[in-house]
């Protein structure tokens, strides 16, 4: 199988689960008692936190769909095919180095042996998402070969 049929399937691949992280999100929310703690919080800033995180969520559907129903396009090698690719590469690298470095989940993930293997999970998801998006990166800028 070719580089370019692997990547198409991988980005496929990679689209479900930036969709299915999204529609989890909402399940996520009930688990660590975000709705609560939000609206504790003044009315601006718990306006503004509702939507930023409706953004993300939002940002999570339409990369999911682009690379679900697009990833000829993704990997064309186009200028503009590298960097969406490397941009939604380093949006998952950064989401999994937020979670393995700065996020405290011993609260949570103390609670249930399920939850900690979620976490294991949901890194494990961040983190391939972010190798596939940037191998296509490295394909649309010439690095590997078809």
């Amino acid at each position: 199988m070719h580089t370019f049929d692997l990547l198409e399937w991988g980005l496929r691949l990679v689209g479900v689960g930036q969709i299915f992280i999204a529609i989890i999100y909402c399940w996520m929310r009930n688990i660590v008692g975000w709705d609560a703690d939000v609206a504790q919080l003044r009315p601006l800033n718990r306006d503004v936190t509702q939507t930023y995180s409706r953004y993300i969520q939002a940002f999570n559907v339409i990369f999911g769909l682009i690379c679900l129903l697009q990833p000829r396009d993704l990997l064309n090698q186009t200028p503009l095919a590298a960097d969406f690719t490397l941009l939604m590469a380093v949006y998952w690298l950064g989401r999994l180095l937020l979670g393995l470095f700065y996020y405290d989940t011993r609260e949570i993930t103390s609670q249930r042996p399920l939850y900690r293997f979620a976490e294991y999970a949901f890194n494990l998801l961040f983190a391939l998402q972010a190798a596939v998006l940037l191998a296509a990166f490295a394909r649309d800028v010439g690095w590997l070969e078809n």
